[in-house]
C-alpha cells in the first residue's frame, strides 16, 4: 500500500506541475497572439489552436488532483441525512460507481484516440488524436487515484474509524482531510 500511496502522491504531483506549466502555455500564447493581432497587425495562425489545446489538456490533467483528494463539486445532502454506519458504505459505493464510469470513459477515450477521424491541423501540422488522448489518459489516472482512495476507506471501515464518515460533506471536510494528511 505505501508504494501504491507513493505513486498516486507522485501522479498527483505531476499532474499539478503540468497543469502550471500548461496554464503558463495558456497564458504566454494567448497574450503572443493579441499582441502580434493588434499590435504588430499580423495574426499568429497557431495561437488560438495551441491555447485551446493546452486547456483541453489542462482540465483533463487537473481533474485528476481533484479526483485525489476528492474534491469535484457535489452534493452530500442526502448523505448527510444517513446515519454514519450506513454512510461508511455509501462513500466507497459512490467512488465505486464512479470508478466504473471513469472505466467506461478511459475505453471509450482509446478507442476515439485509435479512430480513423482525426485531421492534421493546417497551421501545426498537429494530429488532434494528441489532443485526444487528455481522455483515456485523464480518466485512467483519475481512476487510478479513486482505486486509492476507496482502498483508504475500505482500511478506515475495517479500523473502526467513523470520524472521516461523520464529517463528510460537511464545510469542515477539507480541513479534517488536512489534519489527517499533517499525522
Amino acid at each position: 500500500m505505501d508504494f501504491f500511496t507513493r505513486t498516486v502522491d507522485a501522479i498527483d504531483t505531476l499532474a499539478r506541475w503540468l497543469a502550471t506549466a500548461l496554464s503558463l502555455v495558456i497564458l504566454v500564447v494567448t497574450l503572443d497572439g493579441v499582441f502580434f493581432r493588434f499590435v504588430l497587425n499580423s495574426s499568429l495562425q497557431w495561437s488560438d489552436e495551441v491555447a485551446v489545446w493546452s486547456m483541453i489538456w489542462m482540465v483533463w490533467v487537473c481533474a485528476i488532483s481533484v479526483m485525489r483528494r476528492w474534491e469535484h463539486v457535489h452534493i452530500p445532502v442526502f448523505l448527510r441525512l444517513l446515519p454514519v454506519s450506513a454512510r461508511m458504505f455509501f462513500v466507497p459505493f459512490a467512488k465505486v460507481l464512479t470508478v466504473v464510469c471513469l472505466a467506461v470513459i478511459t475505453w471509450y477515450g482509446v478507442t476515439v484516440f485509435q479512430g480513423t477521424f482525426h485531421i492534421r491541423s493546417p497551421s501545426t501540422g498537429i494530429s488532434t488524436r494528441w489532443v485526444k488522448l487528455a481522455i483515456p489518459v485523464g480518466a485512467a489516472l483519475m481512476a487510478l487515484c479513486l482505486i486509492h482512495l476507496i482502498i483508504e476507506d475500505i482500511g478506515r471501515i475495517a479500523r473502526g474509524e467513523t470520524r472521516h464518515f461523520e464529517d463528510y460533506g460537511s464545510m469542515e471536510t477539507a480541513d479534517v482531510a488536512a489534519a489527517e494528511a499533517k499525522e
